[in-house]
């Protein structure tokens, strides 16, 4: 095999894991909101991350938080498989997994739907059922219809759908509780 051959499949072979290409060192590194939102945000990644759910959660079904966390990890972001919190998963259960991120992590806690960026990772409100245990997580994309508050996001439900963040009366899509973000690189 000639050397640039070798060279081009040496750097397909390179190019072809689940984690987002990193900026070179001398590059000022973008922070994981970023990052998130360049490989989940991306069809190509939701993929990679659907691929990686289905192996291990075996359906999308109620696999809000295993999308999440696999996004995360695939970013290279340390959310263990089996770890849990209050004997539920972090990787499976919102509230567990959002504890995690703020305490263990330190992700910050956005209240405000003005705060809200590309990457953001948007937790409901909680279930009828289970204070503290908020329905849904997904990852903020962007807004469809800002005047209407309603985002364009990314879940186990799809890739970059329309979801209402203030809950109507009469729909039971649920609305928006808080988000999460990661701090600041250092």
């Amino acid at each position: 095999m000639r050397p640039l051959a070798i060279l081009v499949a040496l750097g397909f072979m390179a190019s072809s894991g689940n984690a987002t290409p990193r900026p070179r060192s001398d590059e000022p590194q973008p922070d994981l909101t970023t990052l998130l939102h360049r490989y989940y945000g991306t069809r190509s990644g939701y993929a990679k991350v659907s691929r990686d759910v289905m192996k291990w959660h075996k359906t999308t079904q109620n696999g809000c938080v295993a999308f999440a966390s696999t996004a995360l990890r695939h970013i290279g972001v340390a959310i263990p498989l089996d770890a849990k919190i209050d004997g539920r998963g972090v990787s499976r259960i919102t509230r567990s997994f959002s504890r995690y991120l703020a305490e263990v992590l330190g992700w910050t806690r956005i209240e405000s739907l003005d705060e809200l960026r590309s990457g953001d990772l948007v937790f409901s409100t909680d279930a009828p059922c289970c204070p503290g245990y908020p329905n849904h997580v997904v990852m903020f994309d962007g807004w469809s219809r800002r005047d209407k508050a309603i985002a364009r996001v990314v879940d186990n439900q799809g890739f970059h759908i329309a979801r209402p963040m203030i809950q109507a009366a009469s729909s039971d899509v649920d609305g928006f509780g808080y988000a999460l973000r990661p701090p600041a690189p250092t």
